[in-house]
């Protein structure tokens, strides 16, 4: 059995756990206390039958400056730690990014990750937004804490703008 990458509608509780159940704040974003969106789509890296890998996605659009921007929301990237250093997450964000570009026919992907990842997914061709993003939370409009990534399709460009989410983050 080698790797294999499935797009999933949702999780079973067994791919719940092993994606997400094997430590505290795994993603380094607890202490924000923010509530997310659910993710709509899910790619699931699995070695040996075991899920080790996930990024998750979902439909959206967002307003920049005047224009509303569809986007394809990446969220919930994680692989476990004895699966990490093996290009799983790569592959499943490349994946993810020719689903929504081809498939959801967004305009571009997007995405919320901390400042020690911004490295990471720019060497995947993610552009850091410099812009004030805004994002909602049970108790209203809030700029968003952490940073903002972008990766227009195709030949797009991702326009100057504050950016309003319009709901929660994902």
């Amino acid at each position: 059995m080698g790797v294999e990458i499935r797009l999933e509608k949702s999780l079973t509780d067994e791919e719940r756990i092993a994606l997400f159940g094997w430590g505290e704040n795994i993603f380094g974003v607890e202490d924000a206390m923010l509530r997310w969106r659910p993710k709509e789509w899910h790619f699931i890296v699995e070695t040996e039958g075991r899920a080790v890998a996930h990024v998750g996605v979902v439909q959206t659009s967002v307003r920049v400056g005047e224009r509303e921007i569809s986007v394809g929301g990446v969220g919930s990237v994680v692989s476990v730690p004895e699966a990490r250093g093996r290009g799983h997450v790569h592959e499943a964000m490349r994946r993810a990014y020719k689903f929504m570009c081809e498939e959801l026919k967004v305009e571009a992907g997007m995405l919320f990750c901390l400042e020690r990842l911004v490295a990471f997914y720019a060497r995947q061709g993610w552009q850091l937004v410099e812009d004030t993003v805004e994002i909602e939370q049970p108790d209203g409009t809030i700029a968003a804490p952490l940073r903002v990534m972008v990766k227009p399709c195709g030949a797009g460009v991702w326009p100057a703008g504050k950016i309003e989410v319009g709901g929660l983050p994902w």
